[in-house]
């Protein structure tokens, strides 16, 4: 669906009619900016009490773990694809879940109650087992998650590309890996 020049007339057709639902509090306002100049016109922001609308992918930064289970319950029973985005800090990761996904394993009880730093353990156990190297990085995340300025400097801005990059790929009905898998990169090593 791509052209040499860009984006097909099809695939820009299928993004301009596209209903998009970004939730959370966290960069919300920078993914809706990203896509929108990708072509997607049909955007909600939501907050994470708001009543969560019909649409066809939703873009999901919620911090607690009973906010993303209720937003991916909702969206699993309504047929519609999640992006889930989150900020490292000095990188960021992103995973898509379909509705036949079931729910995630990082929203269980025993990696306490913060989605994201769940999430931060859950990459870094999945990277343990498949014996990936120099994953040292996850330390830092922890320490650069804690210092807002840095937080919200460089994992936002990963986390916006990541998703505005997934999202157009989802559009467009690219293979793209789903959960348990995810995309991860940081500035430290980029281990996709």
């Amino acid at each position: 669906m791509e052209t040499k020049g860009g984006l097909s007339e099809e695939l820009k057709q299928k993004i301009a009619e596209t209903k998009v639902a970004i939730i959370g509090n966290q960069a919300v306002e920078l993914i809706e900016s990203a896509i929108k100049r990708m072509g997607f016109r049909n955007t909600v922001i939501l907050s994470e009490n708001s009543d969560l609308p019909e649409c066809n992918v939703a873009i999901c930064t919620v911090t607690t773990k009973e906010e993303y289970r209720n937003m991916l319950t909702h969206f699993k029973t309504s047929g519609v694809s999640v992006i889930g985005a989150f900020n490292f800090g000095i990188g960021a990761c992103v995973s898509v879940f379909d509705p036949e996904s079931s729910l995630p394993h990082f929203i269980e009880d025993k990696y306490g109650e913060n989605v994201v730093e769940s999430m931060l353990k859950y990459t870094d156990g999945y990277s343990k087992f498949w014996m990936i190297s120099e994953n040292g990085w996850v330390e830092y995340a922890a320490k650069w998650m804690e210092a807002e300025e840095l937080c919200f400097s460089i994992g936002e801005n990963t986390m916006t590309a990541m998703a505005a990059h997934l999202l157009i790929a989802v559009v467009a009905g690219n293979n793209v890996k789903t959960y348990p898998k995810f995309y991860l990169s940081t500035i430290a090593n980029d281990v996709n």
